[in-house]
């Protein structure tokens, strides 16, 4: 089942964490694709410091955070 918009995520590789911001089905690889906006290695507390970068990931990339 695809992750929603704003969902927070981590990414499995690095363990930074992020929120997804857009999501689409990849019908050539029949995955879901994510562009999530990321924060680093933790969620800011209050407004962040400095803008979240957004990257592209499959699903299979992504784990999802229950804070």
């Amino acid at each position: 089942m695809p992750f929603e918009v704003g969902t927070k995520v981590k990414l499995i590789s690095t363990g930074e964490v992020g929120v997804v911001i857009h999501v689409w089905k990849n019908r050539e690889l029949d995955v879901f694709d994510y562009h999530v906006a990321f924060y680093g290695a933790k969620f800011p507390e209050s407004e962040p410091a400095e803008l979240p970068y957004v990257l592209r990931y499959l699903e299979s990339s992504l784990v999802k955070v229950n804070e």
